[in-house]
C-alpha cells in the first residue's frame, strides 16, 4: 500500500514582515471542537479522508508485525499483575483502598469499616465499581474522586472523550445508588465544603476556570451558589481551588505561565481577598497553622525558594509583614509544603543529585533552621510521591517509593521519630532485578552543565557500542522526569536495548532554575542538553550514533521533532505521542484553550517579533527540510484539545513531500481518545505493545530474538 499524499492548499501567513505559506493548514478542521464532546463530524470530508487514509497505510505497514505485537503484549502482560490491592489508607472509620481483578478494565473501588482497635472489618464494600460506569464506552476516564468527612457520599469526575473536562457525579454510599443530578462543564476537579455541599469550577469557552460554584448534594443544580469569578483582566488564566492541609482556609490560584494571582477565603465565608500577586516566575504556595500562613516562595531573591510566615490578619498580609522560617538551602529547591500535626514537610529536589526529598521542621518550640530534618531513602536512585494523611491532626504520614528496578512501596513516616515503616509493596510477576544494572550517571553539555541520565540494562552487558538504546524525554514546565518503574521497558531491555531517562533543561529535575534555563528564550538548552546526553551514551560505550529509539510525548513531542530536525542522524527511530509540533501555529492563535497562558512559557509569537524568530527557529514543523530522516511514529488522538490533532497530521503530511529517504512514516489517529491515551488497561497495553513492536522492526528485529 502506497503512502498518503495530502494535497497542498495554499495559506500565506505574514507575522513581523515574514511570510510563509503553511499548505497542510486546510488539515485543522472547523468542527473540530465537536470532536472534544465526542461528535466526529466533519466539516472538510477531506480532512476525514487524509486521516483515514493514514491509519489504513499504517495498519497496512504493520500488518506482518502482528506477531511481534502480540509477543509484546504478552510479555507486559505477563509482568503485570492483574489481580492486586492498594494499600488501605484510613479515613475516619473505614480503610479505603482499590482493588484489581483479572479481565476488568478498571479498579474496583472497596472500602471497610475500621473496628474498635483500629483493624479493619473483614467484610468489604464495593462501594464503586467503575467497569460498571465504563461498560459499553469507548474510552471512559474516571478523573478526581472523594468521600466526604462523614464517609457517607461519594462524588467523582468523569470524562467520555479524553478532553480536559469533567462531569461531577455523587453516590450515596448507604444505598449504592447515584443521586439524581450531574454537573457537566468542570474542569474536572472539586473540593467537599462540608458533607452535603460541593465547590467545583466550571470552564469558560477556552476550556480554562471562570466560576468556583458551591452546590447542594441533595438539592442538585437548583441550589447552584456563584461563589467566585475570575476577573477580566485575569481571564486567559487558569483557575484551581484548593484547600489548606487543615482545610481552615480555601485558596483560588490563578495562573498562566510566570504569573500568578492567590486569593484566599477562611473557610465557610466564601468571601475571596487577594492575598499576593506573583509575576516574571515569582510564584506562592500557601498553608496554614495556628493562625499563621506558611508560604512557599522564590521571592525576596530565594530562587530555590524559601518558607515565610505571616498572620492570618488581612491587616498583616503585605510582605512587609512577612517573616522568614526557612530560608534557601544551597542544592536543594522547595517543590512543595505540608502541615500535618506540628510538622512542616517540605517535597524538596535535591539539585546536586536530581533525586526528590522529604525534609521535615517541628513548628513548635525553639526550633531553628538546624532543625530540618532529611528523611533517608532506601535506594539511591528512586521517584517518590507524598500522599499524606486524612487528618491535619496526624502525625504519621504515608507516601509511595518506586525505583526504576522495584514497583510502588508505600512507606509511612513517622513525623515525631522520624523513622520509616514499610506498609505495602507491589510486587512484579515474572520480574527478577538481579538481572540489571541501573545507573545515574552526569553527561556534560556543550556549555558545561551537568545532565542526569538514568540507565538500565541487563546486567553483565559490554560497553562496546553496538547495542541499540531507547531515550527518552520531556524537558518543560519545570517537571521533572522521575526514576519510576515500568514494567513493559523491561521487553526492550531484555532484547538488548539500554533504557535512558534524560532529565534536560526545561524540567525540575535540578531546581527552579533548571526549569528556567529551558523555557522562553533558553529553550534550545532543552533540545541541546538530550542531544548531548545521546552523545554520551555513545562516548561512554552504551550505544553508537543512527543505533538510537526516542520517545517523547506533548511537550516532549516538540523535543522529538526538534532534535530530529537537528540530528537526524543519531537516531534510528523516533516516537511522538500528542506531539506538540506546530509551535509558532499554535502559539500564534489565542483562540486556542492553552495558547494565552503559554505565552510565558514559550513567548509571545504575536507581540514579540524577538519570540516569534526564536521559536520558528527551532519550530518543529516549520524546520522539516528535504533530507533523510529516521523511522517515525506519531500517535495522537482526534479529541485532544491540549495538543490538537492537526499538530501531528500536519507533521506526518509535510515530512511525507520534504523527507528523501525510504524509512517508515507513520500516524497512527485514535478516534476515541484525547492527550492520555487509552483509558483501559489492556488497551493501554495493547498501545504500548504496538508502539515497541514499531521500535522492533525499525530496527529489524524479530519478536523472539535479542539484540
Amino acid at each position: 500500500m502506497k503512502a498518503p499524499i495530502a494535497k497542498k492548499v495554499t495559506c500565506e501567513i505574514t507575522q513581523h514582515g515574514f511570510s510563509r505559506n503553511d499548505e497542510y493548514a486546510w488539515l485543522r478542521d472547523k468542527n473540530w471542537k465537536r470532536f472534544i464532546d465526542g461528535d466526529l463530524t466533519f466539516a472538510d470530508p477531506d480532512v476525514k479522508a487524509y486521516i483515514d487514509a493514514e491509519n489504513s497505510y499504517k495498519d497496512s505497514i504493520m500488518a506482518e508485525n502482528k506477531e511481534t505485537e502480540k509477543a509484546l503484549y504478552n510479555e507486559i502482560l505477563s509482568r503485570t499483575k492483574e489481580d492486586k490491592q492498594s494499600y488501605a489508607f484510613k479515613k475516619g472509620g473505614y480503610y479505603y483502598y482499590a482493588r484489581e481483578e483479572q479481565g476488568l478494565n478498571y479498579p474496583l473501588l472497596c472500602r471497610k469499616e475500621a473496628l474498635a482497635d483500629g483493624s479493619m472489618s473483614v467484610v468489604e464494600q464495593i462501594y464503586f465499581d467503575i467497569n460498571v460506569e465504563a461498560d459499553g464506552k469507548e474510552l471512559y476516564s474516571f478523573r478526581y474522586s472523594a468521600v466526604n468527612r462523614s464517609n457517607t457520599f461519594f462524588a467523582y469526575m468523569y470524562n467520555l472523550t479524553g478532553s480536559m473536562g469533567g462531569t461531577l457525579k455523587v453516590w450515596d454510599l448507604a444505598t449504592g445508588k447515584e443521586l439524581g443530578f450531574s454537573v457537566e462543564d468542570t474542569t474536572g476537579h472539586f473540593l467537599w465544603a462540608s458533607n452535603e455541599w460541593i465547590y467545583y469550577v466550571e470552564q469558560d469557552d477556552s476550556s480554562r476556570g471562570k466560576d468556583v460554584y458551591k452546590i447542594n448534594i441533595h438539592q442538585g443544580i437548583s441550589s447552584r451558589q456563584l461563589v467566585f469569578s475570575k476577573p477580566d483582566k485575569y481571564k486567559d488564566m487558569f483557575l484551581a481551588i484548593s484547600e489548606t492541609t487543615d482545610r481552615s482556609y480555601l485558596t483560588i490560584d490563578l495562573r498562566s505561565g510566570s504569573s500568578q494571582v492567590l486569593y484566599v477565603s477562611k473557610t465557610g465565608s466564601e468571601h475571596f481577598d487577594e492575598f499576593i500577586v506573583g509575576q516574571h516566575d515569582i510564584t506562592y504556595e500557601l498553608d496554614h497553622y495556628n493562625e499563621q500562613f506558611y508560604i512557599k516562595t522564590n521571592d525576596f531573591g530565594a530562587g530555590d525558594f524559601c518558607v515565610m510566615c505571616c498572620p492570618v490578619d488581612q491587616s498583616r498580609w503585605r510582605k512587609k509583614h512577612w517573616r522568614e522560617l526557612l530560608g534557601q538551602t544551597s542544592g536543594c529547591s522547595i517543590n512543595a509544603i505540608h502541615i500535618y500535626n506540628t510538622y512542616l514537610i517540605l517535597e524538596r529536589q535535591n539539585n546536586n543529585k536530581a533525586l526528590p526529598e522529604l525534609a521535615v521542621y517541628n513548628l513548635n518550640g525553639e526550633s531553628t533552621a538546624t532543625d530540618l530534618n532529611v528523611i533517608a531513602m532506601p535506594e539511591q536512585v528512586y521517584a517518590l510521591s507524598f500522599i499524606g494523611a486524612w487528618e491535619f491532626q496526624d502525625s504519621k504520614v504515608c507516601f509511595i517509593f518506586e525505583t526504576p528496578l522495584s514497583a510502588e512501596s508505600t512507606y509511612e513516616l513517622d513525623l515525631k521519630s522520624l523513622s520509616l515503616t514499610l506498609r505495602h509493596h507491589e510486587s512484579t510477576p515474572n520480574f527478577d532485578s538481579a538481572n540489571y544494572e541501573l545507573k545515574r550517571e552526569m553527561a556534560k553539555a556543550r556549555d558545561g552543565e551537568l545532565v542526569p541520565v538514568t540507565i538500565i540494562h541487563k546486567k553483565g552487558m559490554k560497553l562496546d557500542g553496538s547495542h541499540p538504546a531507547f531515550v527518552y524525554g520531556y524537558g518543560s514546565y519545570g517537571a521533572d522526569m522521575p526514576a519510576y518503574f515500568n514494567a513493559s521497558r523491561f521487553s526492550l531491555i531484555d532484547r538488548g536495548f539500554v533504557f535512558c531517562i534524560s532529565h534536560i533543561r526545561g524540567g525540575g529535575d535540578k531546581g527552579f532554575d533548571w526549569y528556567l534555563n529551558g523555557k522562553m528564550r533558553h529553550k534550545i538548552n532543552s533540545f541541546n542538553d538530550f542531544i548531548d546526553c545521546c552523545e554520551h551514551l555513545i562516548s561512554s560505550g552504551y550505544s553508537s550514533a543512527g543505533n538510537m529509539a526516542i520517545h517523547g510525548g506533548s511537550a516532549g513531542g516538540l523535543l522529538m521533532g526538534a532534535v530530529t530536525n537537528m540530528r537526524p542522524d543519531l537516531f534510528k527511530a523516533v516516537i511522538a505521542d500528542v506531539a506538540f509540533v506546530d509551535l509558532v501555529n499554535t502559539i500564534s492563535d489565542e483562540t486556542l484553550p492553552l495558547t494565552p497562558p503559554e505565552w510565558e512559557e514559550w513567548g509571545n509569537p504575536i507581540e514579540s517579533r524577538g519570540d516569534f524568530e526564536y521559536m520558528m527557529s527551532y519550530s518543529p514543523y516549520d524546520n522539516i527540510e528535504r533530507k533523510a530522516y529516521p523511522n517515525m511514529l506519531y500517535n495522537s488522538g482526534i479529541s485532544d484539545e491540549q495538543v490538537t490533532y492537526w499538530e501531528p497530521t500536519k507533521m506526518v503530511a509535510k515530512l511525507r513531500e520534504y523527507k528523501t529517504d525510504k524509512r517508515l512514516l507513520l500516524l497512527n489517529m485514535k478516534m476515541y481518545a484525547g492527550h492520555a491515551g487509552a483509558s483501559k488497561k489492556y488497551e493501554f497495553i495493547e498501545e504500548r505493545a504496538f508502539s515497541y513492536s514499531f521500535i522492533l522492526k525499525s530496527f529489524g528485529v524479530h519478536h523472539s530474538r535479542s539484540y
